[in-house]
């Protein structure tokens, strides 16, 4: 017979199972769509990853590369050796991983000169004007500069040989440096400016009597923007025609100068091959007190006497026009007895223009002196000097020929003869490395 309650059993269990399966089925149901959207939100950050990898195995290659380049360089660097040398504006030796170097620079003036005073014979001669030999570089320190300079000469009809620089400098900033040693004094801008760089074959006559050249001390310097400034302690500072070095009397000098760069900076070279694409103008003012003690005919200065100075320049440079001129004014406190305090003055206006750019240049100057009171004897009381000059550059500075003609109006003072006028003419060549 069939079993009524086996079949009851089964039936229950296969219902119950269905309507699990139901529940089960009702309840995922709802959740298929949401599993089916988060798969798409990861399969789109799984690209994004994917892009963020491949932009960073580009990364990492051009690391690598650089990573590489800049291993080559290190290697051949260490394959360096330990100096290197070359010519940069001089000719140097420099360490390699240490703040040493040394350069050699060179400098020389021949100079051919026909000297005529009115009622006397001619004169000319030829001389090595300047012949100069310089060393300068760092050491221990990239801040901590030295210069070092002998020079010889055959005008004033010697050829010695002179230790003409020595210092060292230490720049803490571009606003403060100290500088110790024998130098050239910031006072006149044409004295400051090297020879090798002047318009004319030599300075003009109003900076012979006024110049302050070198002397032994210590200077600070600096710039502030467009102003730069000169403060010095100095030993007696000697005129070029003056002897000796130290300080003998119970006196110190001092110096102080403030120069403006109106426009572009003028710089220290009275004329400059290359055209200047801006214009460049310059003002300075300097002011010294100088106890003497080396007495000096360019100056008509004795031993014993002390000076007030004052000088104010300008320089302006434009394309192929340059332009510099200076006044001078010197306070004299004189030792000779009866003799009472003098007044002198001087000034010079130059200008020069390039014919040919970079090559050919007429120049033209007046300069003028005139001493208050008689000091030294066979001083002229009064001159001015009219000067014509051409020059060709045949590389730049380091390698011209500058020719001139002067007439120089003499006057003396009253009670003695006549002074003679003068002519000179000049030729030189010149080299600068």
């Amino acid at each position: 017979m069939f079993d009524r309650s086996g079949f009851g059993r089964l039936g229950l269990w296969w219902l119950r199972k269905n309507v699990f399966v139901a529940v089960i089925v009702g309840l995922l149901f709802p959740v298929i769509p949401v599993s089916l959207g988060s798969a798409a939100e990861v399969g789109e950050e799984m690209r994004q990853l994917r892009r963020e990898l491949a932009e960073q195995r580009k990364h990492t290659e051009v690391l690598e590369k650089r990573m590489q380049e800049l291993e080559a360089k290190a290697a051949a660097k260490e394959k360096e050796p330990a100096l290197a040398a070359g010519y940069d504006d001089g000719f140097y030796i420099k360490s390699k991983d240490k703040p040493y170097s040394m350069v050699f620079n060179g400098f020389g003036q021949f100079t051919y000169s026909l000297n005529k005073r009115d009622g006397k014979t001619l004169n000319h001669t030829f001389d090595v004007s300047l012949g100069r030999l310089a060393i300068s570089g760092n050491v221990f320190d990239p801040k901590l500069a030295y210069f070092m300079q002998i020079q010889g000469s055959t005008l004033g009809n010697n050829n010695n040989i002179t230790m003409l620089d020595w210092w060292m400098k230490y720049s803490f900033m571009p606003e403060f440096g100290v500088q110790t040693g024998r130098f050239v004094l910031p006072y006149s801008r044409q004295f400051y400016t090297h020879p090798g760089n002047l318009l004319f074959a030599d300075l003009s006559e109003a900076d012979f009597a006024f110049n302050l050249p070198r002397s032994i001390g210590a200077h600070a310097s600096g710039k502030l923007g467009p102003l730069t400034y000169h403060a010095a302690m100095l030993n007696s500072t000697r005129a070029l025609d003056a002897p000796g070095q130290q300080n003998f009397g119970s006196q110190i000098g001092a110096l102080g100068r403030l120069e403006f760069d109106i426009l572009k900076p003028y710089g220290y070279y009275e004329t400059s091959p290359k055209p200047a694409v801006d214009p460049q103008l310059s003002v300075g003012l300097a002011v010294a007190y100088n106890p003497i003690d080396g007495g000096s005919s360019f100056q008509n200065l004795k031993v014993g006497d002390t000076t007030t100075n004052v000088t104010l320049d300008l320089g302006y440079r434009w394309e192929r026009l340059n332009f510099q001129t200076a006044g001078y004014y010197r306070h004299d406190n004189y030792k000779t007895a009866g003799l009472s305090n003098g007044d002198d003055w001087g000034y010079y206006s130059q200008m020069g223009f390039y014919l040919i750019p970079e090559k050919l240049e007429l120049a033209g100057r007046i300069s003028g002196l005139e001493f208050d009171k008689l000091n030294v004897p066979g001083v002229f009381r009064k001159t001015t000097a009219y000067t014509a000059g051409l020059n060709y550059y045949l590389h730049g500075h380091n390698l011209k020929f500058q020719t001139d003609y002067s007439f120089l109006d003499n006057d003396n003072f009253r009670g003695l003869a006549n002074a003679r006028d003068a002519h000179r003419f000049r030729l030189q060549a010149q080299f600068l490395f």
